[in-house]
């Protein structure tokens, strides 16, 4: 079983503010040179307990940007989760991404949430899958008692592409050609997160 690499990223800024675009293209562009450093299965966990306040524009650029070029691949295999987004935080980030039409997951303590928009049906699976802590198509399909595995190996994948979740090759080919993996949530140990 791959075994997930947590690396922290703390936020910070002299005055705890993130406001402005062009304080969060910098601070976007911090991240993405961690995330081309990060080695495979790597999960960057973006750490906001410094800041007291974030605008939409920085919102955008920190957290919707950086979920977009994850998305498009550029960092393969590499993964992001927040942490300690305060309340006075949740308003604007989830707000971008909205518009965005993005989701992500953040984590405090032992408390996970997501922020953001995605259909419920994937809502409803990706809570599936932190629950699991790690999971198959055919597992996943009896889980969530869908009735066909194309169902469920459609949501693992989205999910995957989302960078939601994490994966890696289970077992042999299966007839066609076809690969199996597993899929990893990126919360399978909040106990661990804690000492990161």
């Amino acid at each position: 079983m791959a075994e997930l690499k947590y690396t922290i990223f703390k936020l910070t800024t002299k005055d705890g503010l993130l406001v402005t675009r062009e304080m969060g293209k910098k601070k976007k562009e911090e991240i993405c040179s961690k995330l081309e450093k990060a080695s495979t299965n790597e999960v960057l966990i973006i750490d906001f307990t410094d800041i007291q306040f974030i605008d939409a524009s920085c919102a955008d650029e920190i957290v919707v940007r950086v979920m977009a070029r994850l998305e498009a691949n550029e960092f393969p295999q590499t993964y992001v989760l927040f942490k300690n987004i305060a309340d006075q935080h949740n308003d604007n980030i989830d707000l971008a991404l909205t518009v965005a039409d993005k989701l992500i997951m953040a984590f405090s303590g032992r408390k996970w949430w997501m922020l953001g928009t995605m259909n419920q049906g994937y809502r409803d699976a990706l809570r599936k899958i932190v629950e699991l802590k790690e999971t198959t198509a055919r597992e996943f399909q009896k889980a969530m008692d869908y009735k066909t595995i194309n169902e469920a190996s459609t949501k693992l994948s989205r999910l995957y592409e989302k960078g939601l979740i994490a994966r890696e090759p289970f077992r042999e080919s299966v007839r066609g050609g076809g690969r199996q993996f597993r899929y990893i949530s990126l919360l399978r140990d909040l106990r661990k997160l804690q000492e990161v």
